[in-house]
């Protein structure tokens, strides 16, 4: 992902490329697509870096759901940003001058080696299903002790700007 962001950067960077009279990277799209790329690729690393940090302190049995996460979030990271690096190229995106189309194939390719994301995301799913009844009994003692803090100091719950009076002048 971090080289198809560079090669994105050279493209936009081109002064021979010029859609409709401005350079690529004067287009407010490429600019979010390049802002986006690098957020994603950040959040990406830090999953990563999570799964490895679980998996020194308590072994990798107990850095499934981190590991998970990085198996399904890491490839459909790269591809997003391999996709725009791309788009910024159009059709020379997916000829044999850059790394792009090759990179792209690869990484869609990886994203089955360790079963389909689907397979992932169901595990995650029922594993962090499993946390309802915890997560029913969390909430209700934070409301309790909502409308204990309410009684004690006399406050009511109000919607907010419900005490906003608009005036219609026509």
């Amino acid at each position: 992902a971090e080289v198809a962001l560079d090669w994105m950067l050279v493209r936009v960077n081109d002064e021979r490329k010029k859609p409709f009279g401005k350079l690529l990277r004067e287009h407010g799209v490429i600019l979010e697509w390049i802002a986006k790329s690098r957020i994603e690729i950040d959040a990406a690393r830090l999953i990563v870096l999570n799964a490895a940090h679980k998996m020194d302190l308590l072994g990798p049995k107990k850095a499934l759901k981190e590991i998970a996460q990085a198996k399904v979030l890491i490839p459909q990271t790269a591809l997003t940003v391999i996709d725009r690096a791309i788009q910024s190229y159009g059709g020379a995106g997916v000829c044999q001058d850059t790394p792009l189309a090759s990179s792209w194939a690869g990484i869609r390719t990886l994203r089955l080696a360790d079963g389909p994301d689907e397979v992932h995301l169901q595990q995650m799913g029922r594993n962090e299903n499993k946390r309802g009844k915890e997560a029913t009994e969390k909430i209700q003692r934070q409301q309790a002790k909502t409308s204990e803090l309410m009684k004690k100091y006399g406050t009511q719950t109000a919607q907010p700007g419900a005490r906003i009076r608009h005036v219609a002048k026509i």
